[in-house]
């Protein structure tokens, strides 16, 4: 065989295919990663988005839970009013004696300091004082708060009573209602 053909026969019979095949592994070995890292990704925010879904469902689960809870809430910022929240506390301040619990005074005032000043919900403030044990005060300021959602406590001062068996305390209170 010629010379001149054996170079020709090994440029494009060896050499070019040799070079095609290794562009050719190149292009493959790039893809390859290129796609790795895509589904690395891709797989990542699949994870993700199925852990919020299982979150959001055991969320919903929960809420489902304290509708009964929630709806009676809502119910009680429908109909609360000034008299309910005294029948309220009339009916705490009945589970103590006159020594553990007794309420001196109340005053209504018709506008609302502290953060219910600061949202457009109307809401009122009482001022309220009774002296009480510890104990009672706990207790009675617990049924209160569990009873209404709508009701928080702004501000309570403690001083001690003159015969040293009880505790005066002059409260605030302010009672959100829906109107």
């Amino acid at each position: 065989m010629n010379e001149y053909y054996k170079k020709s026969v090994a440029l494009f019979g060896m050499g070019i295919p040799l070079l095609l095949m290794a562009v050719i592994g190149g292009v493959a070995l790039s893809m390859s990663s290129s796609v790795g890292a895509d589904y690395k990704k891709k797989k990542k925010a699949y994870d993700m988005a199925q852990k919020t879904l299982r979150e959001t469902m055991q969320l919903q689960g929960k809420v489902n839970e304290n509708a009964g809870f929630l709806k009676a809430w809502d119910h009680l910022m429908a109909t609360e009013t000034r008299g309910s929240f005294l029948e309220h506390w009339k009916t705490a301040e009945k589970k103590f004696s006159g020594k553990e619990l007794t309420k001196s005074s109340h005053n209504w005032i018709n506008y609302s300091e502290g953060i219910g000043r600061g949202v457009s919900q109307p809401a009122s403030q009482v001022n309220m004082s009774f002296t009480a044990t510890f104990r009672a005060m706990q207790l009675s300021l617990m049924e209160m708060e569990s009873k209404l959602p709508n009701m928080q406590l702004d501000s309570i001062k403690m001083t001690a009573d003159n015969s040293g068996k009880a505790i005066k305390f002059n409260t605030t209170f302010t009672v959100w209602t829906l109107k």
